[in-house]
This record gives C-alpha cells, sequence and structure tokens, in this order.
C-alpha cells in the first residue's frame, strides 16, 4: 500500500529543486547538466533578477553601527549639513543587476515537468563571503 501511494506521488511529476548554471543571458539559456540545456521558452524568471523598478524610503542615521553578516562597521555621513540623519520618501530605484553568464541559480520544475521557476541565484558555502569587483 505504501507503495502505490509513493508510486502516485511520482507519477504527478511534483514540483523539484534543480540547480543550473547561466549559460546565455539573450535568449536566456540555463544549464542543468551537459545533456539538459533550458531555453526561454520553458523559463521563467523571479522579477528580483531581472531589471526592474522600486519605490522605496531611505532613511539615514550618521554614526550608526550596521550588521553586515561578516563585520559590524560604523557608518559616518561625509557631509557637511548639520542634521545627522534624513529620509527621503518615494524614491525610485531601478536594480540592473538582472542574471549574467556563468551564474548559479536555483531552478523550481513545476508539475508536469515543462516550465521552470529560476528562483534565485546561490552561492557555495565556502564563496558566500567573497565578493567580486568590478565586473
Amino acid at each position: 500500500m505504501k507503495k502505490i501511494a509513493i508510486d502516485a506521488v511520482y507519477a504527478t511529476n511534483p514540483v523539484n529543486i534543480l540547480y543550473g548554471t547561466v549559460t546565455n543571458v539573450k535568449p536566456l539559456e540555463v544549464e542543468i547538466h551537459s545533456k539538459l540545456k533550458l531555453t526561454e521558452e520553458f523559463l521563467d524568471v523571479a522579477e528580483h533578477l531581472t531589471r526592474h523598478e522600486r519605490i522605496v524610503t531611505i532613511e539615514h542615521q550618521e554614526s550608526a553601527n550596521r550588521e553586515l553578516g561578516d563585520k559590524t562597521e560604523i557608518d559616518k555621513l561625509n557631509t557637511t549639513y548639520p542634521s545627522s540623519s534624513y529620509k527621503h520618501n518615494y524614491v525610485k530605484l531601478i536594480f540592473e543587476d538582472g542574471l549574467k553568464k556563468g551564474e548559479k541559480v536555483i531552478l523550481v520544475r513545476m508539475q508536469g515537468g515543462h516550465k521552470f521557476l529560476v528562483f534565485d541565484r546561490y552561492r557555495e558555502g565556502k564563496k558566500i563571503w567573497s565578493y567580486q569587483q568590478n565586473q
């Protein structure tokens, strides 16, 4: 009975998590392994991995301690303004950091296996605190 239930779940092709590498940007192509490359007609991409806009509020306080993941820094505002803090409402930010060739991505295979969602970028554990400069 248990085997029949497990086989029934596998037969419906439930959602799977896969890893891939961006091999081309325009048109988008992601390689899962050497025998499987997904082209853009099979891929949906999470908005945060594309060029997009957001409206935000920016607040800043001079000389505040900032936790930056692996270190703490004191943020010193280099300004001649007498105020030690500021706030800007309704600022439009344009995020330009879309997917790039060679990046590692997490994919979610939709039920049925014909559509994949590029969910996020990822880094291997040993590389999480290294940042590439000037790309």
